[in-house]
């Protein structure tokens, strides 16, 4: 009997605690969904009035000549979370229009962009036919395998 007891009176509580656990879990799983999605309107590519209307310090970066240089930029600047907006000038070029205290981040940003064509990889084909060079000049004995060559 007393132990019937014992069980009844720890599956309560357990249930409750559990319940309570829940519903804990469940407002800041709600929290911090909210917060993710305010942090999603606030970032990423804006026009030009709807920053200025945010008042803030605004900065614009040099001029951007080529579409694919300014893809990658407003790539990371998207996943950075910076809000920004791209203006297009009378001559073609572009620039971007940011928050001051995201100097750094857009800077690296544009950097990055910049330095990604200087750090290509050479490709299999390329690597390939040097490789059948050098077999033909014999200065290697048997071609190099894939694994050896460090392609990609």
């Amino acid at each position: 009997m007393l132990e019937e007891q014992g069980r009844g009176v720890l599956k309560n509580g357990a249930t409750k605690f559990f319940g309570w656990m829940f519903s804990v879990l469940k407002k800041s799983y709600v929290h911090i969904r909210d917060k993710s999605n305010q942090n999603k309107a606030e970032s990423g590519k804006k026009s030009v009035k709807e920053l200025v209307r945010k008042g803030r310090d605004l900065e614009l970066t040099e001029y951007i000549q080529e579409k694919d240089k300014l893809k990658d930029i407003c790539k990371q600047l998207k996943k950075q979370g910076i809000a920004f907006a791209v203006k297009k000038e009378k001559d073609g070029a572009y620039k971007v229009l940011y928050q001051r205290k995201d100097a750094t981040l857009v800077n690296g940003a544009i950097e990055n962009a910049y330095m990604k064509e200087l750090k290509q990889k050479p490709s299999l084909k390329e690597i390939l036919k040097r490789n059948k060079q050098l077999v033909e000049e014999n200065k290697i004995d048997a071609p190099l395998k894939h694994k050896e060559i460090g392609a990609r």
